[in-house]
């Protein structure tokens, strides 16, 4: 598929609005974060309501946080949200973590949903991939490519920045326009996930983003876990530090340290560089 290169909004709202018309009818595969809520809400504005069904998808590695973003767009934007939900640690090959856990996960995240639409005769199901998810080692891609699935905002050539300018403009709370991610990529590659380990990181994270502290991503360590976010909240987690201590501490965790680096995205993709 050919994506679009830089254009105005207006351009680009267009070209999306023409896909979407062709489509007809689409599943809308809703993960309760900006960029697939943007296409749902497009798609409904476009289609009508009628012929736009999203679907949110339970694993293990959306907890409390993913919970909380679907229900905060379900009920300031009045929606129906359709779930399922799918053991992902049933899959051996997505316990173990390995650096193509993504590509397992959206294969069998995505057949799912492909197997609904089949079973409501739609034939078409659509993700929120945006032109700014193509500069990230993303393996989940290949298995969306596989199964033919359809990334309308790529196409238009949305980037995620002009999607938060556009929700911010309707009054979308600020933690909701950050990015969200899977807890499977809060722990290093090739470290066998367990239950109680995911919950207990999501549970952490969830706290401190309750306290305000977002964007945020809560990282495993051996004994431990590795706080990154902004340095604009340093100084806040350091007035904090007992409190999160405790909270670390009931976990199980008997270090809880901050990234002085900040936040980023793929921090298990980065070598040190005498292992490159």
């Amino acid at each position: 598929m050919k994506i679009a290169k830089a254009d105005n909004l207006k351009t680009k709202k267009a070209r999306l609005r023409k896909r979407l018309k062709e489509y007809g009818k689409v599943l809308v595969a809703f993960s309760g974060g900006k960029d697939s809520f943007f296409l749902l809400q497009t798609a409904r504005e476009t289609l009508g309501p009628a012929n736009v069904l999203p679907y949110f998808v339970r694993t293990p590695f959306t907890l409390d946080a993913a919970r909380e973003r679907v229900d905060y767009f379900k009920n300031k934007f009045s929606l129906t949200i359709h779930e399922i939900g799918i053991d992902l640690l049933r899959d051996a090959r997505l316990r173990q973590n390995s650096r193509q856990r993504c590509f397992y996960c959206k294969k069998r995240i995505f057949a799912a949903l492909k197997k609904e639409a089949r079973r409501l005769g739609i034939g078409i199901v659509a993700d929120g991939t945006t032109v700014s998810d193509l500069d990230e080692h993303r393996p989940g891609r290949l298995a969306l490519e596989k199964l033919a699935i359809h990334s309308p905002l790529r196409d238009a050539g949305f980037s995620a920045a002009e999607i938060v300018r556009l929700l911010r403009k309707q009054g979308v709370g600020e933690y909701f326009l950050t990015s969200s991610t899977c807890l499977a990529t809060r722990f290093p590659y090739d470290f066998t996930l367990e239950p109680s380990r995911i919950r207990a990181i999501g549970q952490t994270e969830h706290y401190l983003i309750r306290q305000g502290i977002f964007p945020l991503r809560v990282r495993y360590m051996t004994d431990g876990i590795r706080i990154e976010t902004s340095p604009l909240h340093f100084k806040k987690i350091i007035a904090m530090k007992d409190e999160i201590n405790a909270v670390g501490r009931a976990a199980g965790y008997t270090f809880i340290t901050l990234d002085l680096a900040g936040i980023k995205s793929g921090s298990w993709d980065e070598l040190p560089a005498a292992k490159k």
